[in-house]
């Protein structure tokens, strides 16, 4: 058992008067290291001296002997007291006791005090004993005396004394505590009366002997506490005021009241003050007021070139030296960028040697990040690859951090060339192409084919490098997308159906670019009917976007190929398209999504670029319907909505070149009857023609129009071929009036027109032509344009047919 222990033993069983008395008095043959304990001599009969000090504070009987006398116990506690003496004085011979004879006992505190103490191991086994005082003798007087003995030179302390709140017969071994610890016994403690026989005078009191060691330690103790009372009390204030040695001393009160004036003061000024305070408080303050006002002037676009070379100047030696400190700052760094855009080379070249050991720390700063950027826009070629180098190692953290991700991003798209774009791309391959570039090579494509050994780890590395970027801002950016791109043209099966499973509800981030357009038509292709249905739903909401982007209408057109489920196709994409048909018409990737519903991947409409990524999507394993019932079921869907939108925006069609095409594809392919939408051109067609009219240009002399007029007419033939009972020519000449087709014969475009509508070939349209013609060939002898002629020449030919 510990010091420590055995002292809140000793503090916790103090305070019992009694204990109760052994069951059997069996002797412990345990010894003491001192010698024979007090307990083991449980036959001797203790009895106190008449004039003891102690006379009536210790109960050492035990409980059967409770009910005897005052006499009876004050012998025993002389006699204890007798042998403690002559134990005390064999073992201390230094201990100054000359006063006392071997027989007599101490009568006094001060005589108690001055036993020696007792070992450590001695006081063990008396407090041992004492942890389990059942079956044992009463201790108190045994722990009162160690008590006084104190504790050996140097020993710390580890237990307090605990005040009682009686006042009983254990007055005494308060007193002895006291004496124990090294303090004097208060008023209170000297004023107790002595037991036992008063008439004696007390003996005079033996002081014990303390060590130089404790007393340097309680020296050192005072004097540490008058210096921290010194402290606190004259020269806290002093220093928490910012008054020096040298300035008049105040006093507290003072100094409380002048602290608390400045903090109000200070609280009250406005919040622009109080930032402009701190301001001043920063080094280089005037030269950062000075170098802000050279820029307010020098960004003017006005500033003549002699006076900006000049503050350029100025600006170059003020800011030398300090441009690490002021690239990082948000107003000093707009300063850096404005002498890079306006300085001289040689400026620029200063500026980037004093800062291009900071590229990739700049680059992840808020604001010093748009000085990296200005060396790529505005720096020479040297700068612009120099910049470019820096970041080889350190691009796969770069990409992955919020502002270094939009300066990788400018790099990569806007100023590397093939080889730097491998280059950057080359970290997200594995580690070894980030220690050694390989030369030559500009796709992955070529690489592979020159280490084609190396392909599945290429592809684990950029797997696992490109997983955690899915959730992440930075899947915005064009370079991410060339890295999805190359996975799925080259992963297998399973390593495609991981990453679709993981960037599936992304797309919508991926899909405005080139190669993140590609990469979500491979997801479409390759990916399960539960993935192609989370993709469609995360497009909602963005539909009409994707539609009028030009990468992002590609995805559109693959999904039209290869979706089954044409319900949420439906549901999702066409009717969010319907919504807004008149905004999607009126784009030329919109209008594109438009004709590949009514007519897929026509050679008119479509590049045969496009039409060839577009058939790897025919080879998917996971689409099961034919492709032909996919598409007349989305075709049924749009085409009223199609038709309906011609009738509501006939003449905003019908002048436009970009909308001919549209419209043709609508009444040429669209399911139902389009006669309401013929009908609507027609009115417009039957409308007075005035020829030469500058204002309100008539359909037939407008060069959107007469072209649109044309086409319908032409088309007539197709549809007479594929058994279209409706035809747009025959609409047309019901719709207009008596004398309209005379009057299209006075210009040029309207002499075409009539031609076209000769040439129709159907016998109906020819004969209601050549009667309303009739009387008009001596006209176009008069005329001399081309039309006029030719007109005349096939009337000519038909006058044997017909009399005109």
């Amino acid at each position: 058992m510990k010091f420590g222990m055995e002292d809140s033993s000793f503090e916790e069983s103090a305070p019992r008067e009694r204990r109760k008395p052994p069951r059997s008095k069996k002797k412990d043959t345990r010894g003491n290291p001192e010698g024979d304990s007090v307990l083991q001599k449980d036959t001797v009969k203790l009895k106190a001296p008449p004039n003891s000090d102690n006379d009536s504070s210790f109960e050492v009987t035990s409980p059967r002997k409770r009910k005897k006398n005052k006499n009876e116990r004050d012998n025993l506690v002389y006699i204890e007291q007798k042998h403690m003496a002559k134990k005390s004085k064999s073992m201390y011979s230094d201990t100054d006791l000359s006063s006392l004879d071997v027989t007599d006992t101490p009568d006094t505190l001060s005589q108690i005090s001055a036993i020696a103490p007792v070992s450590d191991a001695s006081m063990m086994t008396t407090f041992s004993r004492m942890r389990n005082p059942k079956g044992r003798h009463d201790v108190t007087w045994e722990r009162a005396v160690q008590k006084a003995r104190g504790q050996p030179d140097g020993a710390e302390r580890s237990f307090s004394r605990k005040k009682s709140s009686k006042v009983s017969m254990r007055s005494q071994i308060e007193v002895i505590r006291e004496v124990a610890e090294g303090g004097e016994s208060d008023k209170s403690t000297e004023n107790v009366p002595p037991t036992g026989n008063t008439d004696e005078s007390p003996e005079p009191k033996l002081e014990r002997r303390k060590s130089i060691k404790v007393k340097i330690q309680r020296a050192a103790s005072n004097a540490a506490g008058k210096l921290k009372t010194l402290k606190t009390k004259k020269h806290l204030n002093e220093s928490r005021t910012g008054l020096g040695a040298n300035k008049r001393r105040l006093d507290e009160s003072q100094l409380e009241e002048k602290s608390d004036s400045k903090k109000t003061k200070l609280k009250e000024l406005p919040f622009k003050e109080r930032k402009k305070v701190r301001k001043m408080l920063k080094n280089n303050f005037d030269m950062i007021q000075r170098s802000k006002k050279i820029w307010e002037d020098l960004r003017k676009h006005d500033l003549p070139d002699k006076s900006r070379f000049e503050m350029c100047q100025e600006l170059m030696q003020m800011v030398k030296g300090n441009m690490k400190e002021f690239a990082f700052a948000h107003d000093t760094a707009r300063v850096l960028q404005c002498l890079i855009q306006y300085g001289s080379m040689d400026q620029r070249e200063e500026v980037y040697q004093e800062v291009k050991d900071q590229i990739c720390l700049m680059a992840k700063s808020r604001y010093a990040k748009f000085l990296v950027k200005k060396f790529l826009i505005y720096g020479s070629k040297n700068h612009k690859n120099n910049v470019i180098k820096s970041f080889h190692g350190n691009v796969r953290k770069l990409v992955r951090h919020k502002e270094a991700a939009d300066v990788i991003e400018l790099a990569y798209s806007d100023y590397a060339n093939a080889v730097q774009r491998l280059s950057l791309l080359e970290e997200f391959y594995g580690p070894s192409f980030t220690l050694f570039k390989t030369p030559d090579v500009k796709s992955l494509d070529q690489l592979l084919e020159m280490q084609p050994d190396k392909k599945d780890m290429i592809l684990s590395n950029m797997k696992e490098a490109l997983l955690p970027l899915i959730d992440k801002t930075i899947l915005s950016h064009s370079m991410v997308h060339r890295l999805f791109h190359e996975f799925f043209a080259h992963a297998s099966e399973k390593q495609r159906s991981d990453m679709i499973e993981a960037i599936r509800e992304s797309v919508v981030q991926i899909i405005h670019t080139r190669d993140g357009a590609r990469a979500t038509m491979y997801c479409l292709w390759y990916g399960t009917a539960k993935d192609r249905k989370i993709i469609i739903k995360s497009l909602k909401g963005n539909v009409v976007k994707v539609c009028m982007d030009e990468y992002g209408h590609l995805a559109l057109l693959a999904l039209f190929d290869v979706v089954d489920d044409t319900k949420i196709v439906q549901k999702v994409v066409l009717e969010e398209i319907l919504k807004s048909l008149h905004d999607v018409a009126q784009n030329q990737y919109g209008r594109k999504v438009m004709l590949y519903l009514m007519y897929p991947r026509d050679p008119h409409h479509f590049h045969p670029d496009i039409v060839r990524v577009l058939q790897e999507g025919d080879r998917n394993p996971n689409s099961k319907k034919d492709k032909s019932v996919r598409h007349q079921e989305l075709l049924e869907f749009v085409s009223p909505s199609f038709l309906q939108f011609i009738v509501d925006h006939t003449r905003e069609l019908v002048m436009e070149n970009a909308s001919l095409v549209l419209i043709m594809a609508i009444i040429s392919h669209a399911k139902g009857d389009p006669t309401a939408a013929m009908e609507a051109v027609a009115r417009i067609a039957a409308e007075p023609f005035v020829a030469g009219s500058l204002e309100n240009q008539h359909i037939v002399e407008h060069s959107a129009g007469h072209m649109t007029l044309k086409r319908l007419i032409q088309n007539d033939r197709d549809r007479i071929q594929q058994g279209y009972s409706v035809l747009f020519s025959q609409v047309l000449l019901k719709t207009l009036k008596e004398g309209s087709l005379k009057s299209w014969a006075a210009c040029n475009r309207g002499c075409f027109t009539l031609l076209f509508l000769l040439e129709v070939d159907h016998p109906d349209i020819t004969d209601s032509v050549i009667s309303q013609l009739s009387g008009i060939r001596k006209s176009l002898k008069k005329m001399i344009f081309k039309g006029a002629q030719i007109l005349l020449q096939k009337l000519d030919s038909l006058s044997g047919e017909y009399k005109l």
